[in-house]
């Protein structure tokens, strides 16, 4: 059923000034025109047949006045108005309010007026013409005794026609405001040229008319044929507008339409909201066809489209009366549906559809099967406009071809293109073009002089260096100016000063837990790294993730001996997670972390892996998997590609220099094993920094092997081929076929930590890891299980027989300066002892 008017109605809240403002305006037109209209019968018998062939043509068009389109028929334009002002000019206010107010009623019952609105239309004309009325009284001329007109009545005559028309369009946009509020108030003033154009042109043909009347009153008809050309012109464009809204296949309103729809019903849903009303709630469904390419392509597109013309027809029989269907474009189809009561209401809509399309069309004797995907958006719970409802209907729709289902309502869970995701690509962009951090160190990749993130630089005796700070209650002060803190201001003092660091405990777990909790040596540490005075940084953070990466010493039996690190995790550092300073125009920082990988039988490193880190200055420390997924649907996987690549080669080239000779891992993405081009780029930054190949490995996952296995074998073959080692992570989560370990030039396995961490108490586990173990040992490969964080699951991996190790028991992700330096610390223990029982399933 079509909505009626809104402006017939007064929403709770409202009705007081609404109506007074009515009433007021409706005693005011009766005190402008109670006089004129008291002497208007005496003066009837004298009226000539000019006026009352004006008053008939008048009240006849507007029985049929030109309504543009739009349910609202905000902007109708009434022809009496030219003849209402033309008996104006010539015979006064009386007859013209008179004669309007008949013509207002025959226009109200036509178009079905509420009796408040018509009253208030009679009102506000009179209100007009009464304005206009005092214009036209102040010319010397005869306007209405048929004298001569002086250049003073032509004025005259257009300060009428303005009077008129500001306060015909004041009184209506007074009403419309106390009516809607601020809603239709742009929409009414984007109208104000519609109006000039349409109301000002009648207005204007007025004095033609009072001329022609003069002459002989059978000139006043001639005056329709222009009103006609008019109207017939206003007419045509109207038709050609709404067939530009049409979708010329199927004869479906298109997006234009569906625009002005949608605009027009979330008006009209608002006002039901403001009511209290259940039926509130605008659903828009977008439907994309299954498998419409494949019938282009086998069958053409002629029989393409008229497997459109059918669905749309189908479309249309499953919708509701009340229900616009449209046609977006290609397979793309929409369904508004007004007045639900909730999300239940839409999903019957939507189940019609699918009903509606899963009988076969049969085109020259060939069923085609046809089904779609439909993606719900519900205004106002996922937006309030049609750009916004129209990208959570996109995204609930390929929500639902990602699930292989038919419907899917909005949520927000599924929006991966958000508007925080795009900011948050922006920020990843410019950090990484804007290159890694110039940190001055040694080969070893530590900072000179200084040690770790809390900037207290250490002898080799493990005392305080030349120029260190003592800290008095967290406050730091250059050892060599204590006493004199705030004096030799200038830049001698600046070089002093940016020069400082903090005292520091012969405790590394205390001074970690310290710089964590204390946000003034956070900074001081920092600004130390940097080379850049504390007093200039508002509120910057450790770069690292964690500041510390070792855990306090195990309890006996826990992990290691002896090694900071096994055990209890470590303690977060710097808000990991947390909230995060307002960082401005910064987008933060990327760094790289390694975690130790442990050979079991024989404790020793044997290899890193490197973790991309990136602290963001809003959001603290971005999710990696979140930071990939952002990254890799862009060109930005590249330049992160580039940097990690750069980073991690440069890292083993300065490791090297310091005679540590560790094999680093790195991950690579679906997008760079396409491309093939990072195949390149490790070639040459290896032959640059003279790291050798058989030191850097490439891990990949079986998802990205499975995504093109054909182009994904060519890239891994010419890592092969430069001598990188290939490690196929997080083996037994994908999809991969057997055969691929076979073709694949691969050189270890990794087993995925979901497996691992449940070994110790899941036999099904730990006979998955078993199974895996034993398959990379069958076919030559090394073995490394992910996410080892107890004794026990060591244990289990090394009678297992599995290679290597990784895992908070060992030794959590840490920045390259803190690995050197837990490196040094760290001593090798082999799980010697009794050994441990292996989970087993009780037999079925």
């Amino acid at each position: 059923m079509e909505a009626a008017d809104p402006r017939n109605s007064v929403p709770p809240g409202r009705v007081a000034p609404f109506f007074g403002f009515i009433a007021a305006v409706a005693v005011l037109a009766v005190g402008v025109s109670v006089g004129p209209l008291a002497g208007l019968p005496a003066r009837l018998p004298e009226l000539p047949a000019a006026f009352w062939t004006m008053a008939a043509l008048a009240v006849a068009c507007d029985a049929r006045p030109f309504v543009p389109p739009g349910r609202r028929q905000t902007s109708a334009v009434f022809p009496s108005t030219c003849f209402t002002f033309a008996i104006l000019l010539g015979w006064g206010l009386g007859p013209a309010v008179a004669v309007q107010a008949v013509a207002v009623a025959v226009s109200g019952w036509r178009m079905g007026y509420a009796p408040w609105r018509t009253g208030f239309n009679a009102a506000q004309y009179a209100c007009a013409l009464g304005a206009a009325y005092v214009f036209t009284r102040l010319g010397p001329g005869g306007l209405h005794d048929g004298g001569r007109l002086h250049w003073t009545d032509v004025a005259a005559v257009g300060g009428a026609t303005a009077a008129w028309f500001a306060v015909n369009y004041g009184l209506v946009t007074t009403a419309v405001r106390l009516r809607f509020g601020d809603r239709w108030w742009p929409s009414l003033r984007h109208g104000l040229v519609y109006e000039l154009l349409s109301t000002g042109s009648l207005l204007l043909l007025a004095p033609v008319l009072v001329a022609a009347a003069r002459a002989s009153a059978a000139l006043i008809p001639l005056v329709l044929v222009p009103l006609f050309a008019v109207y017939r012109m206003a007419r045509l464009s109207t038709e050609h507008e709404q067939l530009a809204a049409l979708d010329p296949l199927t004869g479906l309103p298109n997006r234009k339409a569906l625009l002005a729809e949608v605009a027009e019903q979330v008006h009209l849903h608002a006002e039901r909201g403001a009511r209290g009303e259940p039926d509130g709630h605008l659903a828009l469904l977008l439907l994309d066809l299954d498998r419409f390419k494949h019938v282009n392509d086998a069958l053409g597109h002629a029989v393409g489209d008229r497997l459109l013309v059918e669905v749309s027809a189908r479309l249309s029989e499953a919708a509701g009366g009340g229900d616009l269907v449209a046609r977006l474009g290609g397979d793309e189809f929409a369904i508004l549906v007004p007045r639900l009561t909730g999300t239940e209401q839409a999903r019957e809509v939507a189940g019609r559809v699918v009903a509606a399309l899963a009988e076969p069309v049969c085109l020259d004797g060939l069923p085609l099967d046809v089904g779609g995907s439909i993606g719900i958006a519900l205004y106002p719970e996922h937006g309030e406009d049609f750009a916004t409802l129209m990208r959570h209907a996109d995204v609930a729709m390929y929500d639902a071809k990602h699930r292989n289902d038919t419907v899917a309502v909005y949520a927000a869970e599924s929006d991966h293109n958000s508007a925080e995701r795009l900011s948050l690509l922006a920020d990843l962009r410019r950090v990484l073009e804007a290159g890694p951090v110039d940190r001055a160190g040694d080969a070893s990749g530590r900072p000179a002089g200084r040690r770790g993130g809390d900037g207290a630089a250490l002898t080799p005796t493990g005392g305080l260096a030349d120029g260190a700070a003592a800290v008095d209650h967290g406050v730091v002060v250059p050892v060599d100016d204590l006493g004199a803190a705030g004096d030799a201001p200038g830049r001698w003092r600046w070089r002093r000063r940016r020069d400082r660091v903090e005292l520091r405990h012969d405790d590394e777990l205390i001074n970690r837990i310290v710089t964590g909790a204390d946000p003034i040596r956070r900074r001081a540490g920092r600004a130390v790294t940097n080379g850049v005075h504390p007093a200039d940084l508002s509120g910057g953070q450790d770069a690292s993730a964690w500041a510390g990466t070792t855990a306090p010493p195990p309890a006996p039996g826990t992990g290691p001996a002896g090694q900071p690190g096994a055990g209890s995790p470590a303690v977060p550092v710097d808000g990991v997670g947390g909230p995060a300073r307002d960082g401005g125009d910064d987008p933060g920082e990327i760094t790289m972390y390694y975690q130790p990988q442990i050979a079991i039988a024989t404790g020793e490193v044997v290899g890193v892996e490197a973790l991309l880190r990136w602290r963001h200055p809003r959001r603290g420390m971005v999710d990696p998997g979140e930071l990939i997924q952002v990254a890799e649907q862009s060109a930005v996987m590249r330049l992160l590609t580039r940097r990690v690549v750069d980073d991690v080669i440069d890292q083993l080239a300065a490791w090297s220099a310091a005679g540590i000779t560790l094999r680093a891992a790195l991950n690579v993405s679906v997008r760079d094993l396409h491309t093939g081009e990072v195949a390149d780029q490790i070639a040459d930054r290896l032959s640059r920094s003279g790291v050798r190949p058989e030191r850097l490995q490439v891990e990949i996952t079986e998802g990205a092997l499975m995504a093109d296995p054909r182009r994904v074998l060519a890239t891994i073959s010419q890592l092969h081929r430069i001598g990188v080692g290939i490690a196929l992570d997080d083996f037994g989560t994908g999809y991969s076929s057997l055969q691929h370990l076979r073709r694949l030039p691969l050189s270890e396995m990794k087993v995925d930590r979901s497996f691992v961490l449940g070994m110790a108490d899941d036999p099904d586990d730990a006979a998955i890891v078993r199974s895996m173990i034993e398959l990379a040992g069958a076919l030559g490969l090394r073995v490394v299980a992910e996410g080892v964080e107890d004794e026990r699951t060591w244990r289990l991996l090394h009678a297992a027989g599995c290679d290597v190790a990784q895992g908070w028991f060992h030794a959590r992700p840490m920045p390259a300066d803190e690995l050197v330096a837990w490196l040094a610390r760290y001593r090798p223990v082999r799980p010697g002892g009794p050994g441990v029982q292996v989970p087993r399933r009780p037999g079925r």
